[in-house]
């Protein structure tokens, strides 16, 4: 009896100790179990990016090279075009107004903000121009105010396709500038004057659905920036709007996607 015992201990003991190995050599999961990567959990992050540079360089970066037998169809993968730029950024000839960046789960808006509120007065009593309000003798009073938000900002829908792979966006990330105060009306009488001033804004605004491969840049939108020394749009200049998503595995090893893009 006290044999079979010791050998059903042992067994147990042995068995044991496989299992020990086991769990030493697998790869480690914070979840306390080993999935393969098609069932863990996962998140996509989202990144864009404002990149201004003259006219006349996006023109010859958008030229198609033969121009008698341009391709019907062309990669989504702006990749190529995007590590154009970085050298053009690294020389001096192009930079990057703003990198906005926001991670979120499949089917769930996400949104981030870089912003400054500026509220400002919308409606008052005494309504008009400057002079016609200098003919009056009421100090013009405000009845409505509206906020506006001067900054960067992206908001955006993801959707991760049954692949793993493609991604549907729908997005609108925007750069708003605050560029002057301009008078409404006012209130003059001999020395004393009250002028009622309203924001003047510059947006640059992109709305958008897209379907993208994650880890792929791709090029949403080119824009037309403000100039703060004329005062108006910079037709010289160009800002192009770069998409990126990364797919995140949650609770993936290092070592493990490491392994992954080896194969």
């Amino acid at each position: 009896m006290k044999s079979y015992l010791f050998l059903f201990l042992s067994a147990c003991l042995g068995f044991a100790g496989t299992l020990s190995v086991l769990a030493q050599e697998a790869d480690f999961n914070p979840l306390g179990r080993d999935l393969p990567i098609e069932r863990m959990a996962k998140q996509l992050r989202i990144q864009v990016e404002w990149i201004e540079l003259s006219h006349q360089d996006y023109t010859a970066l958008m030229a198609e090279k033969e121009i008698n037998k341009p391709r019907v169809f062309k990669s989504s993968n702006d990749g190529p075009l995007r590590k154009k730029l970085e050298k053009m950024i690294a020389e001096d000839k192009a930079h990057v107004i703003d990198t906005a960046m926001v991670i979120a789960r499949s089917g769930q808006r996400a949104k981030v903000e870089s912003i400054q509120e500026v509220i400002y007065a919308t409606e008052y009593e005494n309504e008009g121009s400057k002079k016609e309000a200098s003919k009056t003798r009421s100090l013009p009073i405000a009845t409505a105010y509206e906020t506006r938000n001067v900054g960067t900002t992206l908001e955006v829908d993801p959707v991760l396709g049954a692949d793993d792979h493609t991604v549907d966006l729908s997005l609108s990330p925007e750069i708003v500038y605050l560029t002057d105060w301009e008078d409404f009306g006012g209130y003059i009488e001999g020395e004393n004057e009250v002028i009622a001033k309203m924001p003047v804004f510059y947006t640059m605004k992109l709305t958008t659905q897209v379907t993208m491969i994650a880890g792929e840049y791709l090029l949403a939108g080119v824009q037309s920036p403000f100039d703060a020394e004329e005062m108006k749009m910079d037709r010289e200049r160009k800002v192009m709007v770069f998409l990126k998503v990364d797919l995140l595995v949650v609770g993936l090893p290092l070592e493990k996607e490491k392994e992954k893009k080896k194969n």
